[in-house]
């Protein structure tokens, strides 16, 4: 009997609507017939019985739902579909109080990562599925090399340089470094987004495959439109921008479209994160700027189908060098014109997208779109995006996890056929 899979897949984003890469290559894996179960592990939160009983919590994506808090203080899952269960821990079983003092007691710390742990690897037992297969995708996942033993692979998704943000989740960034280099090197297999990491990653690991960005927008651009009133209301041509407004966008350069170019409308679609307030604050000043806020992924198409030109007004830096911009395909998938700083990742498709150069030409690169010829490009993006799909994305992962390591593999089924216990 072939063996199953059950996948520990822990991620840096909340399980919503399947519009990011890890939500999209969990449910692709779950739909895979050697996979008999996922277990998404969403970001912890900061939430103990005490917050419960006062119905007082810290700002999180589980809300103010006092079921979903005491869900993850009792390591209770919620199934997503018919092989995904979604779990949402706890760090602070035990109150941290707002006394410093008492919040840096490393007993009081300990307990509760390790509770944190305890929970994780309970739920993700019961689970159905004989081998185990460890997802990570971040650096603060280097527990799970330790906590999920024996297992029969452990893959690591590397898709950004996580010590070049400006904000970082660990006080101790030198710890924060060594956790970022530890899970190359420790893993069976890492997956890296971009040709940089690729090689970074070689250097750490003798099994490493590129495994760049897809789209799903096509799968949901054949239903009845239904345009955006906000968008609808800002004049035309209208440039845009969708996606986090963070660390990543040249807000310098977009005030140079916006002041060369007063005609032209930038609309910027999506979350401003909190270190780049002022700088988008001060960017909406420009009366041909406008920010609309975030959008569901399912409204996309319409969002960009009311678009002239998608922007990727990415900086130039060790972040960007990394990068497979997510955008880009989603951006292909519906055939507009596209045009970009030249980050990592986009020139592959030189031939169907408008890549500038210094801010000057950016302008004159969007020029350039706005009067594009037939529809020639159009089409040529159009099938670059059904090309890179996640569900053939899921199948290339697959396909290489499955050659990795077969050593490791056989090792953990025979442990398991010798009677010993696969579960912690």
């Amino acid at each position: 009997m072939p063996e199953t899979y059950k996948i520990l897949f822990l991620s840096t984003h909340e399980w919503s609507d399947l519009w990011r890469r890890r939500q999209r290559l969990a449910h692709e894996l779950s739909l895979r017939p050697e996979v008999a179960s996922v277990l998404y592990v969403n970001p912890p939160v900061l939430s103990s019985v005490l917050d419960v009983a006062r119905g007082r919590f810290m700002p999180s994506h589980l809300g103010d739902s006092r079921r979903a808090h005491l869900d993850a203080i009792l390591g209770r899952p919620r199934k997503a579909s018919a092989r995904v269960w979604v779990y949402t821990g706890t760090e602070k079983t035990l109150p941290l109080t707002k006394k410093e003092v008492i919040r840096r007691l490393k007993p009081l710390n300990a307990f509760n990562a390790s509770a944190y742990v305890n929970r994780m690897r309970a739920c993700f037992s019961r689970l159905p599925g004989e081998e185990r297969i460890v997802y990570a995708s971040h650096p603060l996942h280097a527990f799970a090399l330790d906590a999920f033993k024996p297992r029969a692979l452990s893959c690591y998704d590397w898709t950004d340089d996580w010590t070049q943000f400006e904000l970082i989740p660990l006080a101790d960034r030198d710890e924060y470094a060594r956790l970022d280099a530890r899970m190359p090197r420790e893993v069976d297999v890492v997956f890296a987004v971009s040709r940089e990491l690729v090689e970074r990653a070689r250097r750490l690991n003798n099994n490493v495959h590129w495994l760049p960005n897809a789209t799903s927008l096509h799968e949901i651009m054949d239903r009845p439109a239904a345009p955006d009133a906000v968008v609808e209301r800002i004049p035309r041509p209208r440039l845009g921008y969708v996606g986090h407004i963070g660390d990543r966008v040249d807000f310098d350069l977009l005030r140079t479209v916006a002041e060369a170019r007063p005609g032209w409308s930038i609309v910027m679609v999506g979350p401003v994160w909190s270190n780049r307030t002022a700088e988008a604050e001060e960017l909406g000043l420009w009366p041909n700027v406008h920010f609309v806020g975030p959008r569901p992924y399912a409204g996309l198409p319409d969002i960009i189908g009311q678009l002239d030109v998608c922007l990727i007004p990415h900086t130039l830096d060790a972040l960007t060098a990394s990068m497979d911009p997510i955008k880009l395909y989603d951006y292909l998938a519906t055939g507009k014109p596209i045009v970009t700083t030249p980050v990592a990742g986009v020139e592959r498709f030189a031939d169907a997208i408008y890549i500038s150069g210094p801010a000057s030409d950016f302008v004159a690169q969007v020029e350039q779109a706005l009067v594009e010829p037939g529809e020639a490009l159009r089409e040529k993006r159009q099938a670059y995006g059904r090309d890179n799909s996640w569900s053939a994305r899921a199948a290339q992962l697959w396909s290489m996890l499955m050659s990795a390591q077969p050593a490791t593999r056989s090792m953990a089924g025979a442990a398991r056929k010798m009677g010993l216990s696969s579960t912690p």
